[in-house]
């Protein structure tokens, strides 16, 4: 009898209306469209691979496999292999079987009609390709197992066979993993290396003399170490135990050098570290979009590429020596010698170490500003000061005022008003912090302490502020501080640097010399006897009179001066490091990491496996402990932003990074939770200890009761990244 068909119109039109309108914005859209496809199709295959892994071990242990699928529902293509032949449906839901030959059921026009009890695995093709799925018989992911008298069921067979099947999968991760590494290296990639960027002020790298530029070429006897190994190591090393380095110096001499890695204060995630950080090039970052490019010209000078080889009129061969540089120059601006290697305003070109470079070469004059603070390992920061003076607070970034109702959505959909339109903000960039609750010229550390104090709570504040003609006059404000979202900081919305350009004095300290009887607010009028007109004027004095004993006269009001005298130390008495004040944004540091022959990369495969494995679990020892914040972790939007992001830049660090997650999963799917693989496993050796499995119902009320928590951690973790996205 003829198998009857009738096609099932309206889901045929929807699918050739999403086909055409999917074709259309790919065609406008060619390039998102394949970094698109290649974040999908890369995690499809980590999961495939998982899949595969019980596939295989269920396949070889005789187990009827029901189902493996290449992606999830709706079906595409399926295809089954036959005793006497092969089935074959296409697009299964756009076809119906008539009900009045339901003995000869099918899926597509181009099938065969079989007895379906003669069919082996499906083997399907689906349209979403982000993972895929095994379906054993007898095997449920959700409440109790189905009890079946097939010898083939997954229910039937040995424990040790089943939990054989169920670790396949974290095996087949890890494995391709070790093999995503391996061909990696083959091939060849850039890579951190492990050289030491900066050391943080007070921490055990600093204290065990480490210095910029110095490379760390051994750790713990490994001799294969990137930066990674100088993240990891601390994490892996007992509280207390040594970390055995060697490090290779600028002058080419190797040491020996045992650090102890400690808790570091200032850490966004809580653990031990050795206060090292990452390395750049003296090269302006080459992956700029052509329109962020103009502006970026325009505000900086700089164009994408542009490789500095001079600061302050010095040749610099490093970043390190350029930051040397910078932090001695005590005025409001820099200029920087830049090598081109396009571009009509470049002139000339440059002796570079007796060598002619044959790029042009451009002047580019950046602006420099003094911080607040600086960073130390074991106290957050230092107030940043000039022989123990520390001046005002100016604010170099506003502090916008909101007429919509507050919130992301406002902020996106709100009405977008002209420049004209929008109100003036309360606190603007150029103003200068005269008091901030009842507190006059607070330094940083009083300005975090009052906004504190302050949250959810009007605080009055007054800054001088120039007008359009350049006239300074006292404003006062009333500011509510708020607390950002998604964490614990109070803020009022604003970013300060210290003032710069006056010479007046907001306090005094003294960690490193005794503290100066200046009182708060007064003007700096004369160094030993030479009158300054700004810091800059003072930094300059004090540093040039190192080791001496110079006079400092200051003015309060016209009833109110005086003198005191300093004693400046022979190292340190300036502590202020200037910064660039534009984006100046350096292309990190990398080397190529590529194995001398294949079983170098075999090696080099299964060190870095292990890293990320090793990483992963201590990531989880440290959830578990409260050392790190949930509130850290990444979860799936935020994954696949990243991942976005890394796939739209390289495809080896796109398949670099699916090694990381493949070595990721395979730990994460280890965990002891119900419904995944190592929450199966548990059961399986509670059945061998108890000879018998649990009851139905409490596997049911187990299966239930992890995807509900597992449903919560995904979505408490998609709220954390959309709030990471939107407000950094």
């Amino acid at each position: 009898m003829a198998v009857q068909k009738k096609i099932n119109w309206m889901r045929l039109i929807i699918a050739i209306v999403l086909v055409a309108a999917g074709g259309y914005w790919i065609a406008n859209n060619p390039l998102t469209f394949m970094n698109i496809m290649l974040v999908i199709l890369g995690f499809g295959a980590v999961v495939v691979v998982h899949e595969f892994g019980h596939f295989i071990v269920a396949k070889l242990s005789g187990i009827k496999v029901e189902a493996f699928s290449i992606g999830f529902p709706p079906t595409l293509v399926a295809f089954t292999r036959k005793s006497d032949g092969y089935r074959l449906s296409i697009l299964p839901k756009l076809f119906e079987v008539d009900e009045g030959d339901a003995g000869n059921k099918t899926d597509s026009p181009l099938a065969q009609v079989a007895d379906p009890l003669a069919w082996d695995t499906e083997y399907r093709i689906g349209l979403i390709p982000f993972g895929g799925f095994v379906k054993m018989l007898g095997q449920e992911d959700t409440g109790a197992v189905q009890q079946t008298a097939d010898p083939r069921s997954f229910t039937n067979k040995s424990i040790w066979i089943r939990v054989a099947v169920v670790a396949a999968g974290v095996i087949f991760n890890a494995i391709s993993a070790f093999l995503i590494f391996m061909v990696v290296f083959m091939v060849g990639m850039k890579l951190p290396p492990a050289v030491v960027g900066s050391v943080l002020p007070g921490s055990p790298a600093e204290r065990q003399g480490l210095r910029a530029g110095d490379e760390i070429v051994e750790v713990n006897g490994e001799t294969f170490v990137d930066f990674t190994s100088l993240v990891l190591a601390p994490a892996l090393s007992g509280k207390g135990q040594p970390i055995h380095f060697k490090v290779k110096r600028p002058d080419g001499r190797i040491d020996a050098v045992d650090v102890v890695a400690e808790d570091a204060v200032l850490s966004d995630i809580p653990g031990r570290s050795l206060g090292i950080q990452q390395g750049q090039t003296l090269t302006i970052e080459r992956k700029i979009t052509p329109g962020e490019a103009e502006l970026f010209k325009e505000k900086t000078g700089f164009v994408p590429g542009d490789q500095i080889v001079g600061a302050g009129g010095k040749p610099v061969a490093n970043v390190w020596d350029m930051e040397e540089i910078v932090r001695g120059t005590f005025a409001d601006s820099i200029s920087l010698t830049v090598a081109r290697s396009k571009g009509k305003d470049a002139k000339g070109s440059i002796e570079k170490n007796d060598i002619k470079l044959p790029s042009p070469i451009v002047e580019v004059r950046i602006p420099l500003q003094w911080p607040q603070t600086n960073a130390n390992f074991s106290t957050e920061f230092d107030l940043c000061h000039v022989g123990s003076l520390v001046p005002r607070l100016k604010i170099i970034a506003d502090l916008e005022t909101r007429t919509t109702p507050k919130g992301w959505i406002s902020k996106f959909f709100g009405p977008k008003l002209s420049d004209a339109e929008k109100p003036a903000p309360l606190l603007r960039k150029g103003d200068i912090i005269l008091k901030a609750g009842d507190i006059e010229v607070p330094t940083y550390e009083e300005l975090r302490r009052v906004t504190i104090d302050h949250k959810n709570k009007s605080m009055p504040m007054t800054v001088l502020r120039k007008d359009d003609d350049g006239k300074e006059d006292t404003v006062s404000v009333e500011i509510v501080p708020r607390a950002l979202p998604n964490t614990d900081r109070v803020t009022i919305g604003i970013a300060v640097a210290l003032d710069a350009e006056h010479p007046v004095v907001a306090g005094t300290v003294g960690t490193d010399q005794p503290t100066l009887d200046i009182p708060r607010g007064a003007t700096i009028t004369t160094i030993d006897g030479q009158e300054v007109r700004s810091f800059y004027d003072i930094a300059r004095l004090i540093d040039s009179n190192a080791g001496e004993k110079i006079s400092v006269e200051y003015r309060l009001n016209e009833q109110n001066a005086g003198s005191v005298g300093l004693d400046i130390p022979k190292e340190g008495a300036v502590n202020v490091q200037p910064v660039f004040a534009a984006l100046v944004p350096l292309e990190t540091l990398k080397r190529v990491y590529k194995a001398p022959n294949a079983i170098a990369a075999v090696g080099w495969g299964m060190k870095k496996t292990w890293q990320f494995i090793a990483q992963s679990v201590v990531t989880l020892q440290r959830l578990i402990s409260r050392d790190v914040s949930p509130k850290s972790l990444m979860g799936p939007v935020g994954i696949v932003s990243v991942s976005y992001s890394i796939a739209s830049r390289s495809l080896v660090d796109y398949i670099y990074f699916l090694g990381l997650i493949s070595s990721c999963i395979a730990v994460m799917n280890l965990l002891p939770l119900p419904i995944v693989d190592g929450g199966v496993i548990v059961l399986l050796l509670i059945e061998q200890l108890r000879g018998k499995p649990l009851s139905e119902k409490v596997q049911e009320i187990i299966s239930y009761a992890g995807i509900a928590f597992l449903l919560s951690v995904f979505l408490w973790l998609t709220y954390n990244d959309i709030l990471r996205i939107l407000f950094g």
